[in-house]
Protein backbone atom coordinates (compact mmCIF):
# COMPACT_ATOMS: atom_id res chain seq x y z
CA UNK A 1 0.00 0.00 0.00
CA UNK A 2 1.19 3.50 -0.78
CA UNK A 3 3.27 3.28 -3.96
CA UNK A 4 0.36 4.27 -6.22
CA UNK A 5 -0.45 7.19 -3.94
CA UNK A 6 3.18 8.28 -3.84
CA UNK A 7 3.41 8.22 -7.62
CA UNK A 8 0.51 10.67 -7.87
CA UNK A 9 0.69 12.69 -4.66
CA UNK A 10 4.33 12.42 -3.60
CA UNK A 11 3.55 10.62 -0.32
CA UNK A 12 2.54 7.07 0.53
CA UNK A 13 -0.10 8.17 3.02
CA UNK A 14 -2.20 11.20 3.92
CA UNK A 15 -5.44 12.20 5.65
CA UNK A 16 -8.55 10.12 5.10
CA UNK A 17 -10.60 12.88 3.40
CA UNK A 18 -10.08 13.74 -0.26
CA UNK A 19 -11.66 16.24 -2.66
CA UNK A 20 -12.36 15.50 -6.32
CA UNK A 21 -13.28 18.37 -8.65
CA UNK A 22 -14.58 17.00 -11.93
CA UNK A 23 -14.83 18.60 -15.36
CA UNK A 24 -12.62 21.04 -17.19
CA UNK A 25 -11.13 23.54 -14.75
CA UNK A 26 -9.17 26.69 -15.56
CA UNK A 27 -5.75 27.24 -14.02
CA UNK A 28 -7.05 30.41 -12.39
CA UNK A 29 -9.89 28.58 -10.66
CA UNK A 30 -7.56 25.77 -9.61
CA UNK A 31 -5.18 28.27 -7.99
CA UNK A 32 -8.10 30.02 -6.28
CA UNK A 33 -9.13 26.75 -4.62
CA UNK A 34 -5.60 25.70 -3.70
CA UNK A 35 -5.11 29.07 -2.01
CA UNK A 36 -7.84 28.09 0.47
CA UNK A 37 -5.38 25.59 1.99
CA UNK A 38 -2.39 26.45 4.16
CA UNK A 39 0.20 24.80 1.92
CA UNK A 40 0.58 22.86 -1.32
CA UNK A 41 2.93 19.97 -0.56
CA UNK A 42 3.14 18.45 -4.05
CA UNK A 43 1.55 18.81 -7.49
CA UNK A 44 1.45 16.57 -10.53
CA UNK A 45 -0.23 17.37 -13.85
CA UNK A 46 -1.03 14.38 -16.02
CA UNK A 47 -4.42 13.48 -17.46
CA UNK A 48 -5.73 15.18 -14.33
CA UNK A 49 -4.15 17.57 -11.85
CA UNK A 50 -3.32 15.99 -8.50
CA UNK A 51 -2.23 17.99 -5.47
CA UNK A 52 -1.40 17.13 -1.89
CA UNK A 53 -2.31 20.07 0.30
CA UNK A 54 -2.20 20.84 3.99
CA UNK A 55 -4.90 22.37 6.20
CA UNK A 56 -4.39 22.76 9.95
CA UNK A 57 -1.46 20.35 9.86
CA UNK A 58 -3.26 17.53 7.98
CA UNK A 59 -2.43 16.49 4.41
CA UNK A 60 -5.33 16.02 2.00
CA UNK A 61 -5.41 14.83 -1.64
CA UNK A 62 -7.19 17.21 -4.02
CA UNK A 63 -7.65 16.36 -7.69
CA UNK A 64 -8.90 18.62 -10.50
CA UNK A 65 -9.84 18.02 -14.15
CA UNK A 66 -11.40 14.60 -13.74
CA UNK A 67 -13.08 14.08 -17.08
CA UNK A 68 -15.19 10.96 -17.53
CA UNK A 69 -15.88 7.78 -15.60
CA UNK A 70 -12.57 5.94 -16.32
CA UNK A 71 -10.51 8.78 -14.87
CA UNK A 72 -12.84 8.93 -11.87
CA UNK A 73 -12.37 5.23 -11.09
CA UNK A 74 -8.57 5.44 -11.33
CA UNK A 75 -8.33 8.56 -9.15
CA UNK A 76 -10.50 7.03 -6.42
CA UNK A 77 -8.29 3.94 -6.43
CA UNK A 78 -5.09 5.96 -6.13
CA UNK A 79 -6.54 8.08 -3.33
CA UNK A 80 -7.60 4.89 -1.51
CA UNK A 81 -4.02 3.62 -1.76
CA UNK A 82 -2.89 6.59 0.35
CA UNK A 83 -5.48 6.03 3.05
CA UNK A 84 -8.35 8.17 1.79
CA UNK A 85 -11.69 6.74 3.01
CA UNK A 86 -13.97 9.75 2.44
CA UNK A 87 -14.43 11.55 -0.87
CA UNK A 88 -16.17 14.87 -1.38
CA UNK A 89 -17.07 15.06 -5.07
CA UNK A 90 -17.70 18.37 -6.79
CA UNK A 91 -18.84 18.83 -10.39
CA UNK A 92 -21.02 20.60 -12.92
CA UNK A 93 -24.23 19.37 -14.52
CA UNK A 94 -27.03 20.08 -16.95
CA UNK A 95 -30.21 21.01 -15.11
CA UNK A 96 -32.81 21.43 -17.84
CA UNK A 97 -35.05 18.57 -16.78
CA UNK A 98 -36.45 20.58 -13.86
CA UNK A 99 -35.49 24.01 -15.21
CA UNK A 100 -32.88 24.52 -12.50
CA UNK A 101 -31.21 27.89 -12.90
CA UNK A 102 -27.50 28.20 -13.74
CA UNK A 103 -25.56 28.33 -10.48
CA UNK A 104 -28.09 26.22 -8.56
CA UNK A 105 -26.64 23.69 -6.11
CA UNK A 106 -27.72 20.05 -6.16
CA UNK A 107 -26.83 17.19 -3.82
CA UNK A 108 -27.59 13.97 -5.73
CA UNK A 109 -28.74 11.19 -3.43
CA UNK A 110 -28.36 8.67 -6.24
CA UNK A 111 -26.92 8.46 -9.73
CA UNK A 112 -27.77 6.15 -12.62
CA UNK A 113 -25.10 4.46 -14.74
CA UNK A 114 -25.69 5.54 -18.31
CA UNK A 115 -21.90 5.93 -18.63
CA UNK A 116 -21.41 2.31 -19.68
CA UNK A 117 -18.34 1.78 -17.50
CA UNK A 118 -19.76 -1.14 -15.48
CA UNK A 119 -21.54 -2.92 -18.31
CA UNK A 120 -18.73 -5.38 -19.29
CA UNK A 121 -18.18 -6.31 -15.62
CA UNK A 122 -21.63 -6.08 -14.05
CA UNK A 123 -24.30 -5.59 -16.75
CA UNK A 124 -27.07 -5.34 -14.14
CA UNK A 125 -25.50 -2.49 -12.19
CA UNK A 126 -27.65 0.54 -12.95
CA UNK A 127 -27.71 2.69 -9.83
CA UNK A 128 -25.29 4.10 -7.26
CA UNK A 129 -25.98 5.93 -4.00
CA UNK A 130 -24.33 8.63 -1.94
CA UNK A 131 -23.16 7.55 1.51
CA UNK A 132 -26.10 8.41 3.80
CA UNK A 133 -24.09 9.60 6.80
CA UNK A 134 -21.79 11.73 4.67
CA UNK A 135 -24.72 13.21 2.75
CA UNK A 136 -26.36 14.13 6.06
CA UNK A 137 -23.17 15.87 7.16
CA UNK A 138 -23.06 17.85 3.90
CA UNK A 139 -26.68 18.92 4.23
CA UNK A 140 -26.18 20.01 7.84
CA UNK A 141 -23.15 22.09 6.84
CA UNK A 142 -24.99 23.77 3.98
CA UNK A 143 -27.96 24.62 6.21
CA UNK A 144 -25.67 25.99 8.90
CA UNK A 145 -24.02 28.26 6.32
CA UNK A 146 -27.27 29.30 4.61
CA UNK A 147 -26.42 27.57 1.34
CA UNK A 148 -29.57 26.81 -0.63
CA UNK A 149 -29.59 23.43 -2.34
CA UNK A 150 -31.92 20.79 -3.72
CA UNK A 151 -31.77 17.01 -3.40
CA UNK A 152 -32.06 15.20 -6.72
CA UNK A 153 -31.43 12.17 -8.85
CA UNK A 154 -28.52 12.29 -11.30
CA UNK A 155 -27.72 10.44 -14.51
CA UNK A 156 -24.09 9.92 -15.58
CA UNK A 157 -23.59 9.72 -19.36
CA UNK A 158 -20.58 8.84 -21.56
CA UNK A 159 -19.86 12.39 -22.78
CA UNK A 160 -21.40 15.82 -23.24
CA UNK A 161 -21.54 15.31 -26.99
CA UNK A 162 -22.43 11.59 -26.94
CA UNK A 163 -25.50 10.48 -25.01
CA UNK A 164 -29.00 9.25 -25.66
CA UNK A 165 -31.81 11.75 -26.37
CA UNK A 166 -33.39 13.10 -23.20
CA UNK A 167 -36.91 12.31 -24.40
CA UNK A 168 -36.76 8.57 -23.71
CA UNK A 169 -38.90 6.32 -21.53
CA UNK A 170 -36.19 5.57 -18.97
CA UNK A 171 -35.45 9.24 -18.31
CA UNK A 172 -39.17 9.97 -18.05
CA UNK A 173 -39.46 7.26 -15.41
CA UNK A 174 -36.33 8.34 -13.51
CA UNK A 175 -37.20 12.07 -13.57
CA UNK A 176 -33.59 13.23 -13.09
CA UNK A 177 -32.61 16.63 -11.77
CA UNK A 178 -29.18 16.57 -13.42
CA UNK A 179 -26.96 14.94 -16.03
CA UNK A 180 -23.14 14.81 -15.96
CA UNK A 181 -20.41 12.21 -16.53
CA UNK A 182 -18.53 11.16 -13.38
CA UNK A 183 -20.75 10.89 -10.32
CA UNK A 184 -22.21 7.38 -10.77
CA UNK A 185 -18.74 5.87 -11.15
CA UNK A 186 -17.59 7.83 -8.09
CA UNK A 187 -20.45 6.52 -5.94
CA UNK A 188 -20.16 2.94 -7.23
CA UNK A 189 -16.41 2.49 -7.09
CA UNK A 190 -16.09 4.25 -3.75
CA UNK A 191 -18.55 1.86 -2.15
CA UNK A 192 -16.83 -1.14 -3.80
CA UNK A 193 -13.49 -0.41 -2.16
CA UNK A 194 -14.61 0.98 1.19
CA UNK A 195 -14.83 4.73 0.68
CA UNK A 196 -17.66 7.03 1.69
CA UNK A 197 -18.65 9.45 -1.09
CA UNK A 198 -21.08 12.31 -1.57
CA UNK A 199 -21.37 14.79 -4.41
CA UNK A 200 -22.28 18.42 -4.97
CA UNK A 201 -23.23 19.58 -8.46
CA UNK A 202 -23.44 23.15 -9.76
CA UNK A 203 -25.84 23.72 -12.65
CA UNK A 204 -23.75 24.85 -15.61
CA UNK A 205 -26.44 24.87 -18.30
CA UNK A 206 -30.12 24.26 -18.91
CA UNK A 207 -32.65 24.62 -21.71
CA UNK A 208 -32.23 28.41 -21.77
CA UNK A 209 -28.44 28.65 -21.37
CA UNK A 210 -25.74 26.62 -23.10
CA UNK A 211 -22.63 25.29 -21.40
CA UNK A 212 -20.63 27.97 -23.22
CA UNK A 213 -22.84 30.89 -22.15
CA UNK A 214 -20.35 33.51 -20.95
CA UNK A 215 -23.10 35.66 -19.43
CA UNK A 216 -23.73 32.93 -16.83
CA UNK A 217 -20.07 32.29 -16.06
CA UNK A 218 -20.09 34.52 -12.97
CA UNK A 219 -23.15 32.74 -11.55
CA UNK A 220 -21.45 29.38 -11.88
CA UNK A 221 -18.21 30.72 -10.45
CA UNK A 222 -19.82 32.25 -7.37
CA UNK A 223 -21.64 29.02 -6.54
CA UNK A 224 -18.49 26.93 -6.99
CA UNK A 225 -16.40 29.17 -4.76
CA UNK A 226 -19.10 29.39 -2.08
CA UNK A 227 -19.48 25.62 -1.86
CA UNK A 228 -15.80 24.72 -2.01
CA UNK A 229 -14.77 27.43 0.46
CA UNK A 230 -17.38 26.16 2.92
CA UNK A 231 -16.29 22.54 2.51
CA UNK A 232 -12.56 23.25 2.75
CA UNK A 233 -12.87 25.54 5.76
CA UNK A 234 -14.87 22.83 7.54
CA UNK A 235 -13.12 19.76 6.18
CA UNK A 236 -12.69 18.04 9.55
CA UNK A 237 -16.47 18.23 9.97
CA UNK A 238 -16.67 15.33 7.52
CA UNK A 239 -14.67 12.91 9.67
CA UNK A 240 -16.64 9.68 10.10
CA UNK A 241 -15.83 6.08 11.11
CA UNK A 242 -14.47 4.00 8.23
CA UNK A 243 -16.85 1.77 6.35
CA UNK A 244 -16.81 -1.90 7.28
CA UNK A 245 -15.82 -4.12 4.36
CA UNK A 246 -15.16 -7.86 4.01
CA UNK A 247 -11.61 -7.45 2.65
CA UNK A 248 -9.33 -4.44 2.35
CA UNK A 249 -8.86 -3.49 -1.29
CA UNK A 250 -5.32 -3.57 -2.70
CA UNK A 251 -4.53 -2.31 -6.21
CA UNK A 252 -1.71 -4.76 -6.95
CA UNK A 253 -3.71 -7.75 -5.72
CA UNK A 254 -6.61 -6.70 -7.88
CA UNK A 255 -4.47 -6.25 -10.99
CA UNK A 256 -2.78 -9.60 -10.36
CA UNK A 257 -6.17 -11.29 -10.16
CA UNK A 258 -7.35 -10.03 -13.55
CA UNK A 259 -4.24 -11.09 -15.46
CA UNK A 260 -4.90 -14.37 -17.29
CA UNK A 261 -2.78 -16.51 -14.96
CA UNK A 262 -2.51 -14.89 -11.50
CA UNK A 263 0.08 -17.48 -10.40
CA UNK A 264 2.43 -16.82 -13.31
CA UNK A 265 5.82 -15.84 -11.85
CA UNK A 266 6.12 -13.17 -14.57
CA UNK A 267 2.96 -11.46 -13.30
CA UNK A 268 4.50 -8.22 -12.08
CA UNK A 269 1.55 -7.47 -9.81
CA UNK A 270 1.55 -10.83 -8.06
CA UNK A 271 2.24 -10.52 -4.36
CA UNK A 272 5.60 -12.09 -3.50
Amino acid sequence: MGKWAKRLFGQESFGDIGIVIAGTITKEFEKEILDLFDEVISSKDSAYHAHLVKKNGIAYPVVFNIYGAPAMVDVITEMHDGGCRTILFFGSAYGGFQNLEVGSIVIPEKSYHFDGIYHPIEPDRKLAYADKELKQKLEELFKKNNITYVIGTNISVPAVTFQIPHANEEYQEIKPATVEMELASCYSRAKDIGIRAVGTLIISDNRKSSIGDDTKRELRHKSKIKVLETIINNITYFELPKLSIDKEFNIDEHLASIIEDPEDVTNIYRKN
